[in-house]
């Protein structure tokens, strides 16, 4: 590992003395394209370290310790860059804390994974003159356009409501049309705690449900994903139980477990992780919107879990390229008339062990990954001069299997 990063680095500061940092009169750090040469300010940027803070919902979370393993071991080497993480965040006081020490330490921006108050978190950053994005992950319309206008709002890069929402469905469709059952445990999680990603899925997973069954519950779909208590309904030949909470935390799981005694349905949808779970239940079959995790793979290995939809690690490579573009002063070529922007990034998923696995191996790989760093300096204005926010959004956009396959082929 330590013999590619010296390589990569190596190869960077050789070519920053081309013009336009890596992308020279070539355009781009594979010396295809055309790009203009940059100033001696610009390539002298990449020489100084820059400080970016990372907020988390949950260090021991699959997906949050992959993202962590593509910024620093292999973003942050490449790029000079050191990376501040958070502890769990567990409420939006937290994250404000968090926020104040972020810029105790220097950071220059703070690239979120979760959110409880938009709003108060870029006016915080910004009060603290740090960049702030939403890095991979789904806000609500109203909390977007409520800071849109903050020149530290950099944007989001995520999924977005239509996609969450199908992601639920997706999987509820899966279930329905490959297992024989009628009893679905569903686990909301942080639907009750604002978590507009988690509220959506389960919003898709009970639309889905009913529509099947041709029946309907005495309560909207919303208002069972955001409840704070666990709901039980049965509707002609439908019983789902949905519980919600982060249940990593014991005082959530605890309640899962006292639904769970009360309802031991063989079938568990989960809008999140839920390796817990599948520990302690391990004669369930579940599925999961999550990652691709070695974990995930285990399960889907063992027989526990049939169905995945979820991001890889690589994924956030454009989020940390236009934080990066920020924090090296050109956030406002990156604005869409003036406003932040949002650029949709989906989800991979898969029905099998054999296309979990084939995709696992681009999903985890440092040395051949999605996103490597030769895909970002294309994007990033120190190493290219005419890079825009249009090659920033076809870049994220491009985040399918078969879009990473083709880039590194």
């Amino acid at each position: 590992m330590k013999k590619y990063l010296a390589l990569f680095t190596v190869l960077i500061f050789a070519l920053s003395f081309v013009s336009c940092g890596a992308a020279g009169s070539s355009g781009n750090a594979s010396g295809e394209g055309g790009a203009g040469e940059s100033s001696q300010a610009e390539t002298d940027g990449q020489e100084t370290q820059h400080k970016i803070a990372v907020l988390v919902y949950n260090r021991a979370d699959d997906e949050v310790m992959s993202f962590k393993k593509y910024l620093e071991d292999y973003i942050g080497s490449i790029f000079n860059v050191q990376f501040f993480y958070s502890d769990t965040i567990r409420s939006g006081e937290e994250a404000l804390a968090f926020i104040e020490s972020a810029a105790e330490y220097g950071a220059e921006g703070v690239m979120s994974f979760n959110s409880y108050d938009l709003k108060a978190e870029v006016e915080l950053a910004a009060e603290n003159k740090m960049y702030f994005m939403m890095a991979s992950g789904t806000v609500s319309d109203q909390a977007f356009a409520s800071v849109e206008d903050n020149e530290y709002f950099v944007g989001v890069v995520g999924p977005g409501s239509f996609i969450e929402y199908k992601a639920g469905s997706d999987m509820a469709k899966h279930f329905i049309a490959e297992h024989e059952t009628n009893e679905y445990f569903i686990l909301s999680g942080g639907g009750c705690l604002g978590n507009e990603m988690h509220k959506l899925r389960t919003e898709g997973i009970i639309d889905t449900l009913q529509n099947a069954y041709s029946v309907r519950f005495d309560m909207t779909s919303e208002e069972i994903a955001v409840s704070e208590e666990p709901l039980f309904f049965e509707e002609g030949d439908l019983k789902i139980c949905v519980v919600p909470g982060y249940i990593s935390y014991d005082e959530y799981f605890e309640v899962v477990e006292e639904q769970y005694k009360e309802h031991p349905f063989s079938t568990v949808l989960a809008a999140m992780a839920a390796p817990r779970m599948m520990e302690a239940h391990k004669n369930a079959v579940y599925g999961v919107i999550d990652c691709y995790s070695e974990n995930n793979m285990r399960y889907f290995t063992n027989g526990q879990l049939d169905y995945v939809c979820g991001k890889y690690s690589s994924i956030i490579g454009p989020s940390f390229a236009a934080m990066y573009n920020a924090v090296t002063g050109h956030a406002s070529e990156f604005r869409v008339n003036g406003k932040a922007f949002h650029i949709t990034q989906g989800f991979w998923a898969s029905e099998s062990k054999e296309d979990f696995n084939e995709k696992y191996v681009l999903a985890s790989s440092i040395e051949r990954n999605a996103y490597n760093y030769a895909d970002l300096q294309k994007v990033i204005c120190i190493y290219n001069s005419e890079a825009a926010f249009e090659d920033l959004k076809k870049l994220a956009e491009e985040y399918t299997f078969a879009d990473a396959i083709a880039r590194r082929m």
